[in-house]
């Protein structure tokens, strides 16, 4: 039971953190002004969900999005990415690209040009007192046990990470839960998304999730759009989940009642950059704010998403 006096000094707090640090006081900053506005930053013991087609770009919006939190932002945080689809070497390049806005090819394969391996060794000096703020885990086969025994040891250690993101959450073995038919491709066990809410729950952080199940109805072509109710056919237990976000593409989805839109400018008209192209993170399920999307821009090839401000 709480007085209205101390409800009130709460939320006086809060207003001045905001203005402060111009960021949710009460859950993690994403760096991302947009989305902290729709969805009220991430809060303890919630449970958020990232779904997207393959090859829409998943994987590169959650590094940026840890990119922001750990380093770029006023105020960063700690975090924990489980990155259950991609190495931790992998993860440290496609950072490195996203940091430093060098293309891929160059990280992967090498420069021979010393004036991008220059620049690479300067921004990464430049991070380097915040980058212990990340934590990667890339073990590809973990258990629902596994990771609270991690996150228990982080506790014991005052270690506990501000956030933590799973990549692939179809990968998380689930004890004493059936495993879905062979045949029902992205289906989770049915227990999942519950012990993910208690590990929300029973640690007090905010739980970012993502899954390869794709939220497209392959029975429906005529916009090859995301719904939740594909969600749930998967054993998605949508009640559970606080905020659900779908990352789309533009030129890969048909927008209904939404214009072509000139390539040179984004969707809320400002210049696009060279190479980049939209992104838009629809939000169809929430519980922190409005149904609403956010507009972002995209350059694949050095890892580099911005949000689209009007």
């Amino acid at each position: 039971m709480q007085t209205l006096k101390s409800i009130l000094d709460a939320e006086l707090d809060r207003l001045i953190s905001i203005q402060q640090f111009q960021e949710p006081a009460v859950g993690v900053s994403s760096g991302f002004k947009y989305l902290d506005r729709a969805i009220n930053g991430f809060r303890p013991q919630h449970l958020y969900l990232l779904s997207a087609a393959p090859e829409s770009g998943k994987t590169t919006f959650l590094l940026n999005l840890l990119l922001n939190i750990t380093v770029k932002k006023k105020n960063p945080a700690k975090a924990l990415f489980y990155s259950l689809d991609i190495s931790a070497a992998e993860v440290g390049q496609r950072l490195l690209s996203c940091n430093s806005g060098v293309s891929m090819d160059h990280i992967f394969y090498g420069s021979t040009k010393p004036a991008v391996l220059e620049k690479l060794y300067i921004d990464v000096d430049q991070i380097k007192d915040l980058s212990t703020n990340l934590l990667i885990e890339d073990y590809p086969s973990c258990s629902i046990e596994s990771i609270r025994a991690q996150l228990t040891q982080l506790k014991s250690q005052n270690q506990l990470p501000a956030i933590v993101v799973i990549d692939n959450i179809n990968r998380i073995a689930v004890e004493e839960d059936a495993a879905p038919e062979p045949d029902d491709y992205g289906a989770i066990p049915f227990s999942l998304m519950e012990q993910l809410k208690n590990i929300a729950v029973d640690f007090n952080i905010p739980l970012l999730v993502s899954p390869e199940t794709s939220p497209l109805d392959p029975d429906i072509e005529t916009d090859r759009m995301p719904r939740l109710s594909v969600l749930r056919q998967k054993n998605f237990n949508l009640h559970l989940i606080d905020v659900v976000m779908f990352l789309l593409s533009p030129q890969y989805y048909h927008l209904p009642g939404e214009e072509e839109h000139q390539h040179h400018l984004s969707k809320l008209g400002n210049p696009m950059l060279p190479g980049f192209s939209e992104m838009h993170l629809r939000i169809p399920l929430n519980r922190c704010g409005p149904i609403t999307t956010v507009y972002f821009t995209a350059d694949m090839e050095s890892q580099t998403i911005i949000e689209d401000v009007g």
